[in-house]
């Protein structure tokens, strides 16, 4: 692909991303409820495109255990440490394991450590 069309097409994958923000961030001030649906609707579009089955299982049981989690939490405030809680426990316990691992073999390991 061209440079120039590479950027036409990423300019309009912005502002389509940017259109569709600014639809659900309205939905969400004006009408929670139906911006529930919509959200709802989107995850089950995206896990149903998910062509693996057992990928499809353990996204939506992901899914499933992030709402519960969230549902649970009580309030605004409550909710966003807990995202960012479970963000940082995935991090430093998956991601940035996972990435030492990976710097050891790019660096001439032979095995992971």
């Amino acid at each position: 692909m061209k440079p120039a069309n590479w950027r036409e097409k990423r300019e309009e994958i912005r502002n389509q991303a940017l259109a569709k923000h600014t639809r659900l961030s309205r939905l969400f001030q004006e009408d929670r409820l139906s911006f529930e649906r919509e959200r709802k609707r989107m995850i089950d579009e995206f896990l149903n495109g998910v062509e693996d089955e057992e990928m499809r299982g353990r996204l939506r049981s992901m899914q499933d255990s992030w709402d519960r989690k969230m549902r649970h939490a009580g309030s605004r405030e409550n909710r966003f440490v807990l995202a960012r809680t479970l963000f940082w426990e995935h991090f430093f316990g998956t991601w940035l394991p996972a990435i030492h691992r990976f710097n050891f073999v790019l660096n001439g390991g032979e095995d992971c450590p």
